[in-house]
């Protein structure tokens, strides 16, 4: 059942409508608006309707109106006006002012019931569709996390195969994708447009770890080699940039517009062009190469230089600050390194926190062999 607040200073006419709706509605019918306003305001539980007589003394029905439409609690109440007024100027102004109806006194019960019907009608409608929308929202936001949960099912397997060939590629996944997000937070707060949404933001970096996939498919005699490759072992390693990109052409037809693969795509492919244009696989040059490519390729360099290898040692971050910062403008896009500058301290300290991470799981591993 309906609730319905009347407000009419005229008693009489406050008892013809109470009269003519209690049936069918709550009433809670109150002749002065001062005391409506007050008890609106202190209510948890608003009134379904608002019955509003006009002429009032001391705040008339259009104030009473405009005060309801202030506040988020009252805003959206809907207003049947009554009034003895014959001007049409007045039920105009009621409509502006965001009246749903507007009855002229003297009441007439039966056509006050069927204006109010009309009214609970609409509502209902309004509710039931109000409804409709929450649960295809509900069905949307479940896809929704079906299709992250999908995209995070994809990365795990592919980084554990990866892992699985070579540990250091697994771990280096990872780094990089931590080191992209602080330069793509950093470049995103700059205030340069460079067409990135910042609404994919956290979708762009599910992406980045993906940027080795192609690696699955160079035989793992290269991937593993400590010594400098011969040019037929270089070319095999390079071509992980095509293969990851090939494989992702082949079956995009099957998601059609996915951003997800769209940015996998940029990253697996492109991530060692350089702006010179002497990088590959495709030779790109400048903003030929996709942004995301080009922010990628600075956090991935950055990891190969302060990484540990079985064949090379780590170097300091100095020493990666420095040689980063000379390839601005030969391998790496000037705006992109000058966000690493802005922020390089904080990569430096991510670059720390990850390692003594791994310190710490090694040590606990240790500790569970012992016990074992």
């Amino acid at each position: 059942m309906y609730t319905v607040m009347i407000i009419d200073d005229n008693n009489t006419e406050l008892l013809v409508a109470k009269k003519a709706l209690e049936r069918s509605y709550k009433i809670v019918d109150i002749d002065n608006p001062k005391a409506a306003l007050q008890r609106l305001a202190k209510a948890t539980i608003m009134p379904d309707f608002i019955l509003l007589d006009v002429a009032m003394p001391g705040i008339n029905g259009f104030d009473f109106i405009m005060r309801l439409k202030t506040s988020d609690k009252t805003r959206n109440i809907p207003v049947l006006f009554v009034s003895g007024d014959k001007e049409n100027t007045t039920e105009m102004e009621a409509y502006r002012l965001g009246a749903v109806d507007f009855i002229r006194k003297p009441i007439i019960p039966d056509l006050l019931r069927k204006r109010m019907e009309l009214q609970a009608d609409v509502l209902e409608y309004k509710n039931q569709m109000n409804k409709y929308n929450s649960q295809l929202q509900q069905a949307a936001n479940f896809q929704a996390r079906n299709a992250m949960n999908l995209e995070y099912f994809i990365i795990g397997i592919i980084t554990d195969l990866i892992s699985q060939k070579d540990p250091y590629t697994g771990m280096h996944t990872i780094c990089v994708s931590k080191y992209m997000e602080i330069l793509l937070k950093e470049m995103l707060l700059s205030g340069i447009n460079y067409g990135i949404d910042p609404n994919d933001f956290e979708l762009i970096l599910l992406s980045s770890r993906l940027h080795d996939m192609g690696k699955i498919g160079v035989p793992d005699y290269v991937l593993s080699k400590t010594g400098k490759y011969t040019d037929q072992e270089f070319a095999l390693m390079k071509a992980h940039t095509t293969m990851a990109a090939n494989a992702i052409q082949k079956y995009a037809y099957l998601l059609p517009n996915n951003k997800f693969l769209y940015y996998t795509f940029q990253m697996a492919k492109y991530h060692h062009e350089r702006v010179d244009g002497n990088g590959y696989p495709d030779r790109l040059a400048g903003a030929n190469i996709p942004i995301l490519a080009r922010i990628l390729a600075v956090a991935d360099v950055y990891d190969g230089l302060v990484a540990e290898r079985s064949y090379k040692k780590a170097k300091t971050h100095e020493e990666a600050y420095n040689i980063i910062t000379q390839g601005a403008g030969v391998q790496f896009d000037p705006q992109v390194v000058a966000a690493f500058q802005r922020v390089h301290m904080d990569i430096r300290d991510a670059a720390r926190n990850i390692e003594s991470q791994m310190q710490q799981n090694m040590a606990m591993s240790q500790q569970v062999m012992k016990q074992q």
